[in-house]
């Protein structure tokens, strides 16, 4: 385990064992109320320009740079990571609007569809189609504001051996073993 200025890594196999995180939020340093297993992913930085890949060879070049990501992203698993009440409440925030949007985005398009089929005379009901339409997408900003990975600020390094946290609590860091 290794401490630099704001950064703690872990290895992989520490943070995949169930009882082997602090019982401080790595965020917060507030006592846990709650623990979560997840899995955590690399950052991939891909390699070529994206309008020349896909811009130019469309689908064959969308395939390319997926098969990129795919032999470069590394996965860790997380057993237990400590979550303190203003990690957990944040979460369910930007999770229920993700699903707020995106839920009332789908019965927007989908009602206004119908009765526009089963009613005449309302073209009204084309900018309630495009307004659901876009608000399903939209969804995915507090989807990912609610995520486990910005919330804990860890991911997993390149290689996968180790998971690294940024700027984690006093808290958080007392409890690991190195520095007891």
């Amino acid at each position: 385990m290794s401490h630099h200025a704001g950064v703690v890594t872990l290895p992989a196999d520490f943070v995949g064992r169930p009882g082997n995180l602090p019982r401080h939020c790595s965020r917060h340093g507030l006592r846990a109320v709650r623990e979560r297993d997840f899995v955590l992913q690399s950052k991939v930085k891909i390699e070529g320009n994206r309008f020349t890949q896909v811009g130019r060879r469309g689908v064959l070049g969308m395939a390319e740079r997926l098969d990129q990501h795919g032999k470069k992203v590394r996965t860790t698993d997380v057993k237990g990571w400590p979550l303190c009440r203003k990690c957990v409440r944040t979460r369910a925030l930007w999770l229920a609007a993700a699903s707020a949007l995106f839920f009332g985005g789908l019965a927007a398009f989908a009602g206004s569809l119908i009765v526009s089929a089963i009613a005449d005379g309302m073209p009204w009901l084309a900018g309630v189609a495009v307004a659901g339409f876009v608000l399903m997408p939209l969804a995915a900003v507090p989807f990912v504001l609610g995520s486990l990975p910005r919330l804990t600020r860890a991911q997993t390094s390149p290689d996968g051996a180790s998971v690294v946290i940024e700027n984690p609590s006093p808290a958080f860091t007392a409890e690991l073993p190195s520095t007891r």
